[in-house]
């Protein structure tokens, strides 16, 4: 297909920055939510992780400690890897948005340049 690519004015331009800025500034806030809320589940695993740990008794090996001491996190765990993989994907639709608005301010210097 061939299309044709219409060219923008500074006022389009300067209008789809605009967007974009309010969507970094949801973004981020998402963000530090997400950021604060891994960190919760995190501390929470880690709790449930480290108790249920020491609180078996006797002659057990470690490495089956660990395993019983997995399995009674395993939601807590679930839960903050969860989180996590949001955590990653909220930052790389950050960097995602902050590169498109690099290029319109790019495209919006170009265009305040052939309009002079």
């Amino acid at each position: 297909m061939n299309q044709m690519i219409t060219p923008l004015s500074l006022g389009e331009v300067e209008e789809r920055i605009l967007r974009l800025c309010e969507a970094l500034e949801e973004e981020s806030e998402r963000y530090a939510d997400l950021a604060a809320e891994r960190a919760d589940a995190e501390a929470d695993f880690k709790y449930r992780h480290s108790r249920a740990f020491i609180e078996q008794n006797g002659k057990i090996p470690v490495a089956t400690k660990e395993a019983v001491a997995q399995m009674r996190a395993a939601n807590d765990f679930r839960r903050y890897r969860l989180l996590e993989a949001r955590e990653r994907a909220t930052q790389s639709k950050l960097t995602s948005l902050r590169a498109q608005l690099e290029a319109l301010r790019t495209i919006a210097a170009n265009v305040r340049f052939q309009t002079r």
